[in-house]
């Protein structure tokens, strides 16, 4: 197989890999919905305030985020909840209960030999 990007998992296939590490607190908090895991890509995000993929973010921060957004308007009110949360679902910025039925889902729990436990999570997969 031929490397295209360096330090990037690659394969040739159709198929879907996703993998996020992260410490178990972190985890912890995400499932208890503190904070929220960005999924998305971050193409239309101005440059210099783009989320990193797998990466956890605040409520906060993510709204920070989508007001840096190329394509998010303007007159989006931003203390109507249930709009904000819908916003920030279809840019990906998920909650634990986050799901693609298309997708299997994979947890895995490690002590690192320093003591502290890591979640491995993702999902794999066809989507086709």
């Amino acid at each position: 197989m031929k490397q295209i990007r360096r330090g990037v998992f690659e394969t040739n296939s159709s198929s879907t890999h996703s993998i996020t590490m992260c410490l178990k607190s972190d985890y912890d908090r995400w499932v208890k919905g503190e904070i929220l895991l960005f999924k998305g890509s971050g193409w239309s995000f101005e440059e210099g305030y783009k989320p990193q993929k797998n990466n956890f973010y605040t409520r906060a921060e993510a709204i920070e985020f989508m007001k840096h957004d190329k394509y998010c308007s303007n007159d989006t009110n931003w203390d109507d909840n249930d709009a904000v949360d819908e916003i920030l679902r279809e840019n990906e910025f998920v909650d634990s209960d986050y799901e693609n039925d298309e997708l299997e889902w994979y947890e895995e729990t490690y002590i690192t030999p320093s003591g502290e436990e890591v979640i491995a999570f993702g999902e794999y997969g066809y989507q086709g």
